[in-house]
């Protein structure tokens, strides 16, 4: 029934409105990729030769944006649509939610404009970003935000509802027992350079309820489906403070952020752990500076990423660190696919690490619709007391573009990585590449 509804749902938005008044439009994209691994290992082994780690599979994506709009007002959504890993009994996890028959609404919300200062945005859109990709990890958030224009620019404010649980027999605790989050935001520009500061606080209330998957995110270092009964305590408190810059610096563009997390951690009495007091407050932080020159044959570039390592952070004193998170691919195997040194079971993006890297994009082959691209980067651990201490890795990369028309480009790319590490027992891994392909189709 909800795969006929989701269907009916979906002729409705593209079928002409009934108003005149209201127009339609959509845009979109599609995306398949295939890949083939060589001795695909993350983590620290004790023998250097990994068998039986070669495999290869295709993945595709799917996402339609459909917009109905009604002079100052438009619903907004993303519908997600087979978004699998091929062969996956024909189905897999749909981004945000629970999968239902490969159909997905990720996104609904509404905008009004009220004038040319207000605008209000209210229900169910992107979330957990800012400034540049750099420590993002964009997922939706039902969320009510405000912005105005101003003559120093666009200043704003909003408020996430991340988890309601209400008042239940199982948890008398009601409204101190929810997740909500808020912030305030701007965007100005001087000269040539935009400016983006953030602040964003976010607060899990706990009282006699359980803890579970809420708090498996990196950098709590908790692995999701952990279910930790707290008898006691003031829950979780982060603060967020985030500054980008982007623009033009002469002949040089670039982007950069500079971005700082304090956790506060209050959970006391943890039954499954013996009543272990988690009390425990930690600050981790990091710095991304990226520039670039786009010349007429190619475009070369500089980039230096750096995620901080806190040896007694976490609420158990293990040790947490800055994670570049799943939005910002440093690199294509030890960033985007291995999450180097980040401790979560499934986790996205390196912890704890610094990343220089040189690479050159869009370079020019005397064929047109082809370009070629390249990158090599070096990366050195920050961590601490634990496996990836004095750790150090590098990575190549090659790649080629070809545009098959304005909105259909096909890609083939390759990487190779070698990881050595420098403690005892531990034999440097095999060295593993990647080689994959991909089309792209856009609207």
């Amino acid at each position: 029934m909800k795969k006929v509804l989701c269907t009916i749902a979906l002729m409705l938005l593209v079928a002409t409105s009934a108003y005149a008044q209201a127009t339609f439009s959509m845009t979109g994209s599609y995306w398949a990729e295939g890949k083939y691994w060589f001795n695909f290992n993350p983590t620290p082994g004790t023998d250097a030769t990994y068998e039986d780690t070669s495999f290869g599979f295709y993945e595709q994506d799917i996402n339609l944006f459909p917009k109905i709009t009604v002079g100052n007002t438009s619903l907004n959504f993303k519908l997600a649509i087979t978004d699998v890993t091929w062969g996956d009994g024909g189905k897999a996890a749909l981004g945000d939610s629970v999968d239902d028959d490969n159909f997905l609404v990720e996104r609904a919300f509404i905008t009004h404009k009220f004038n040319d200062v207000f605008t209000l945005d209210v229900g169910l859109m992107d979330g957990t970003q800012w400034a540049t990709t750099f420590a993002d990890d964009k997922q939706g958030r039902w969320r009510v935000k405000l912005t105005a224009n101003t003559p120093v620019g666009v200043i704003g404010g909003l408020f996430e509802k991340v988890e309601e649980l209400g008042e239940t027999a199982a948890n008398a605790a009601g409204e101190n027992a929810d997740t909500d989050h808020y912030g305030l935001f701007a965007v100005t520009k001087v000269g040539s350079i935009f400016i983006k500061p953030l602040i964003f606080y976010t607060d899990i209330d706990v009282n006699e309820f359980a803890i579970v998957p809420r708090l498996g995110i990196p950098a709590f270092g908790i692995d999701p489906g952990t279910a930790l009964t707290a008898a006691d305590g003031d829950g979780v408190q982060m603060l967020n403070l985030v500054l980008g810059f982007n623009g033009e610096l002469g002949p040089v563009s670039f982007e950069s952020e500079f971005n700082y997390k304090d956790y506060d951690v209050d959970l006391e009495n943890i039954a499954m752990l013996g009543g272990l007091n988690l009390n425990n407050d930690w600050e981790v932080w990091g710095i991304y500076l990226n520039f670039w020159k786009q010349l007429d044959a190619m475009t070369p570039g500089f980039l230096f990423a750096y995620a901080s390592w806190d040896d007694e952070g976490g609420p158990f004193g293990a040790g947490a660190g800055f994670g570049y998170e799943d939005d910002f691919d440093a690199t294509v195997i030890l960033d985007d696919q291995y999450a180097w040194g980040n401790p979560t079971t499934g986790a996205d993006g390196m912890v704890g690490m610094t990343t220089m890297k040189l690479y050159v994009n869009d370079i020019k082959t005397g064929i047109d619709p082809l370009t070629l691209s390249a990158y090599a980067a070096y990366v050195m651990s920050n961590q601490e007391d634990n496996a990836y201490e004095d750790a150090t890795a590098w990575e190549l990369g090659l790649g080629s573009a070809y545009k098959i028309t304005d909105n259909l480009t096909y890609s083939v790319y390759g990487a190779y990585a070698d990881i050595s590490y420098d403690v005892a027992g531990i034999d440097d891994p095999d060295s593993v590449y990647i080689l994959a392909n991909a089309i792209e189709f856009t609207f």
